[in-house]
């Protein structure tokens, strides 16, 4: 008795994988691997009847026959015998996909990590963070840039994923942020400077000659000018500069004062013994009252669940629980 096989409709030579039920993709495997409709349809859970419809749809779509009857089991063709290493390896890689995460491990990381930050935030934070991350995971890059005007564009954008920066009321809805440190402000002088050995009062911080800090992108110093100007005070401005540590060292060496961030100015600028670079310097309160602000750390929401980028707001925390 011989079986007749119609030939199947021809459909378009360009398969688009939208239109596909990529379901019949199984059945074909399975039909590939078994070479039986019975066999198939066991190996997916299915009826006979079922798989000898996919069967049909798998015909119409690759324009081939793809399984001939041959006795009590079936030969491929030569297009199912080409189709079957590419097949099995996609499935691999989709299966590959819906594979719970390996557990995240710093020592084996690998990849590069932007991140800006202001040059408050480094002294206050990140160096620290970048010596903890060089010991526990040393195989991942890291890149900080100036943290300017643009930065949430730029982490929006994807330019970069994490910033350290001053707090600057509400954010953009598609970023997260965590408080890292609430920050107040120090007086600093040189040690032997004359007012270090006795209360710093208004008056004499007004006749002082200041050093004042402009950074890069922000403000800090207006905090301090506007609190002396709602009081009906100004101060001698000698020495305007962008940067806290160039603030520091001009204090070194002159009988200036200024007045920065308390994290910037404690311990590494106050810690009583000094060096050739920078000669010991004193920690005053101010005396005046200067609102402080929080240093924040900010990311956009789609790493709101990465392992490595959860790992590194982590760790950056834990500096400051300490």
């Amino acid at each position: 008795m011989s079986v007749k096989h119609s030939r199947p409709n021809r459909v378009s030579a360009e398969l688009r994988l939208e239109q596909m039920n990529l379901n019949l993709l199984l059945a074909l495997h399975w039909l590939l691997v078994e070479r039986s409709v019975t066999r198939a349809a066991v190996r997916l859970g299915v009826t006979q009847s079922a798989m000898s419809r996919s069967l049909g749809q798998l015909r119409e779509w690759f324009d081939d026959l793809l399984l001939v009857p041959a006795g009590r089991e079936m030969l491929l063709t030569a297009r199912a015998a080409g189709l079957r290493a590419p097949l099995t390896a996609s499935l691999d890689g989709l299966r590959g996909l819906l594979r719970p995460p390996q557990a995240f491990d710093p020592a084996t990381a690998t990849g590069t990590v932007r991140m800006a930050a202001t040059e408050h935030a480094l002294g206050a934070v990140v160096h620290e963070f970048i010596g903890q991350l060089v010991r526990r995971a040393p195989l991942l890059e890291v890149q900080i840039e100036p943290a300017g005007r643009d930065v949430f564009s730029q982490l929006a954008a994807g330019r970069l994923e994490l910033l350290v920066v001053p707090k600057v009321g509400r954010l953009p809805e598609e970023l997260r942020a965590t408080d890292l440190l609430h920050e107040r402000f120090r007086s600093i002088v040189r040690r032997d400077h004359p007012v270090a050995r006795r209360k710093l009062t208004l008056r004499r911080f007004c006749e002082l000659q200041h050093v004042v800090v402009y950074p890069l992108g922000g403000d800090a110093d207006s905090l301090v000018s506007r609190v002396l100007t709602q009081r009906g005070l100004e101060r001698t401005v000698a020495v305007r500069v962008p940067y806290f540590e160039s603030a520091l060292r001009i204090v070194a060496e002159t009988d200036y004062i200024t007045t920065i961030p308390a994290a910037l100015g404690n311990p590494t600028a106050c810690s009583g013994t000094g060096n050739r670079r920078r000669p010991a310097l004193v920690c005053l309160e101010p005396p005046l009252a200067i609102p402080g602000f929080v240093l924040q750390a900010v990311w956009h929401r789609r790493h709101d669940d990465d392992p490595l980028r959860r790992w590194l707001r982590d760790l950056l925390e834990s500096i400051l629980d300490k």
